[in-house]
């Protein structure tokens, strides 16, 4: 941390010189439009919840190379990459931990991309160049969103055509072997609007057996058949496969960081999607749009031990439907502003499950059919008490239907559910884009499957069979919130947010029981503070800091900490302009210490704290842009996760040292 501090100042004093520029000027605005916290489009300052938008100049000007890289630096954000490339990783808003990816809601142009198993989010079937914007809502969501939208949503929006016509081809080269070439087509005629874009990359990874190859190919469609009513077309077909190098324990950890005991763990995945919108505007009569979606995803995985000798192959066939209808009305009440929002969204999630695991000679094959249907109804109101006082009120109800069966027990079973959740919000309007904000929510998360099933062994055969665990209860929580969001003048702005959260029947996994199961009352207290300025025309600063107590209420661990989440984290930044068509960038993150996974009784030290600098120098000519790029510049030896075994031995998942890379595109 010292050596973080020593390099933000000396930094602070090389760029206090100003050099001869010509940069362009960049004022920095609050009347920011985002689309997730309402499912319509709002200005951020209209909402009563911490809202961040990264816009496509800022992901052009990170030194991200994965989407998940984008978001390292934001304000309260954490992210966990068990092997440095992106794949298997996972993000925490709001502090959950080790369940932060079945607590966060991921869409895609408004399209859920969570499963409903363990698995989480896949970033890497997000195609990182299609990337338009992307909006972070902290805090729950689960009034517009329902399921996973616990502690924030993040709404991934991908770019439409905006020219007559655009060709961009792209090469990037990195550390690691690490080689990325892209290229897309777009353009408009009369009505159409389209675009096809594909990519391929490839790395060996920062450790062994770290590989990962992926490909993805896409195209979309926009059809205006008059003013009043647009279709749209989607579609993206990812394929990958990668290597799994695991965990290490403490000595390999600090003498062969990079080595594997996993030589042999592996997988792959075939992803694809289509999705059809419609938007219909009838002017005074109000808005109507739709959306209906297919997904169909297949995952394979291989672990092999070899004290004792045993292999567990994993097969998964996910298929998922989708259909999101919503009606917008704006209206005056009176004199009063008033905009409802009403709307459903029904999944229908079929999930198989082939496994096949051997111990000792002898197979245990395991074929597993879950099929998900949820439907929720919603309702949303924003109205204007006064012309700076907005009051957000919202409701919703979900029901949720699990069907469970294995064709080799002949085990059929059935489970029923329902939950609701509402929103209170405050929201008043100050200066020219100051606004100040209070909330009230409530919250639920209903198991995946992988918490909600039990395996049995029934005596004479003991052979593996499942049952639906009847004890377990969807999870529920409470949260209140306020904050300020403060433009002092245009070129200084901050926002500062307190939290108060606390759930109820929280879902964990036990490593005493070896089970999932609810933990009666959970607490999580926390600021979130975050500053930009542009003090000179050349020189843009941001900086952040969040604070976080997470705390276990009652139960066998009460008074504990939360494993896996970090009370401080923080993030500073600088943009410079020193030259016409060049760009400097440099950013640094660091994050406290913490509890190791699984490690609920604290009773074993905790996973140190580490930072990260990153510097990136481009430059733009017409349609021509290069740049080159180092990470992790001052080479810390770090890991981003870490968990305790079943012998309550802690394990480690190291992050990748100094790494360069380089790229040149062209759009034409």
């Amino acid at each position: 941390m010292k050596q973080a501090v020593q390099l933000i100042v000396l930094g602070m004093l090389l760029i206090s010189i100003p050099p001869s520029i010509h940069a362009q000027e960049k004022e920095i605005t609050m009347e920011t439009i985002v689309v997730t916290a309402t499912r319509d489009p709002q200005e951020v300052r209209k909402v009563p919840s911490n809202v961040t938008v990264l816009t496509r100049e800022q992901i052009e000007q990170s030194n991200a190379k994965t989407t998940i890289d984008l978001l390292r630096n934001e304000v309260g954000v954490t992210v966990q990459d068990f092997t440095g490339s992106g794949k298997t990783a996972s993000i925490d808003l709001r502090g959950f931990g080790e369940t932060a990816p079945l607590n966060i809601l991921v869409l895609v142009d408004g399209r859920r991309v969570n499963e409903i198993d363990l698995s989480g989010v896949d970033w890497t079937q997000i195609p990182f160049n299609q990337i338009e914007r992307i909006e972070i809502l902290r805090g729950p969501g689960s009034v517009l969103y329902g399921d996973n939208a616990v502690g924030g949503v993040v709404n991934i929006i991908t770019k439409k055509p905006d020219k007559p016509f655009s060709v961009k081809g792209e090469v990037v080269r990195g550390s690691y072997l690490f080689h990325k070439e892209s290229a897309s087509v777009s353009g408009q005629s009369g009505p159409i609007s389209a675009m096809v874009y594909g990519d391929y990359s490839s790395t060996e990874g920062y450790r062994e057996n770290g590989f990962l190859r992926y490909k993805d190919a896409g195209a979309r469609i926009l059809f205006d058949l008059n003013p009043t009513l647009q279709l749209s077309l989607s579609g993206n077909f990812h394929r990958d496969d990668f290597g799994m190098p695991g965990a290490l324990p403490q000595s390999l950890y600090e003498n062969d960081r990079r080595s594997t005991q996993k030589p042999n763990d592996k997988g792959a995945t075939d992803d694809g999607f289509m999705a059809l919108g419609m938007k219909a505007n009838w002017k005074e009569l109000g808005r109507l749009e739709a959306h209906l979606s297919y997904r169909h995803r297949e995952v394979s995985n291989f672990f092999l031990s070899s004290l004792p000798v045993s292999s567990f192959k994993d097969r998964r066939n996910l298929s998922t439907w989708g259909l999101t209808p919503q009606y917008i009305l704006e209206k005056p009440l009176g004199e009063h502003l008033n905009k409802i929002i009403l709307g459903m969204d029904y999944y229908h999630s079929d999930s198989n499950v082939n496994s096949e695991s051997f111990f000792f000679g002898f197979t245990t094959p395991d074929g597993i059919e879950v099929i998900k249907k949820s439907y929720g109804l919603y309702l949303h109101d924003e109205f204007s008490i006064l012309e700076n006082l907005i009051l957000s009120l919202g409701g919703r109800w979900e029901w949720v239907t699990y069907k469970v069966s294995q064709d080799l027990s002949g085990v059929r079973d059935r489970q029923r559910d329902a939950q609701p959740a509402w929103n209170v919000g405050l929201n008043y309007l100050f200066g020219k884009a100051s606004s100040a904000f209070l909330s009230v929510k409530r919250s639920f998360r209903f198991p995946v499957s992988d918490e909600l099933i039990q395996y049995v062994f029934p005596p004479p055969t003991f052979q593996p069979t499942i049952q639906i665990n009847s004890f377990m209860k969807p999870q529920t929580g409470y949260h209140y919130e306020a904050g300020i969001r403060h433009a002092l003048n245009d070129w200084i702005e901050g926002n500062f947010t307190f939290f108060w959260m606390d759930l109820y029947d929280e879902i964990f996994y036990n490593p005493l029981t070896f089970s999932n199961e609810n933990y009666s009352k959970t607490r999580r207290q926390g600021t979130e503070v975050s500053l930009k300025t542009r003090p000179l025309s050349w020189l843009h600063l941001v900086g952040n800091y969040s604070y976080m107590r997470p705390i276990l209420k009652g139960g066998p661990f009460s008074g504990k900490d939360i494993p896996g989440v970090a009370r401080h984290k923080g993030s500073f930044g600088l943009d410079l302009y020193p030259a016409k068509g060049f760009l400097f960038s440099a950013r640094t993150h660091w994050v406290g210490p913490r509890r190791f996974i699984s490690d609920w009784g604290n009773q074993v030290g905790r996973l140190d704290g580490y930072y990260s600098l990153d510097a990136k120098l481009s430059y733009e000519w017409k349609g021509l842009k290069a740049f080159v790029g180092v990470n992790n510049i001052t080479n810390q030896k770090y890991a981003e996760y870490g968990v305790l075994n079943f012998l309550g031995l802690p394990f480690y998942y190291p992050s990748p040292e100094r790494n360069v890379f380089g790229g040149i595109s062209y759009t034409f």
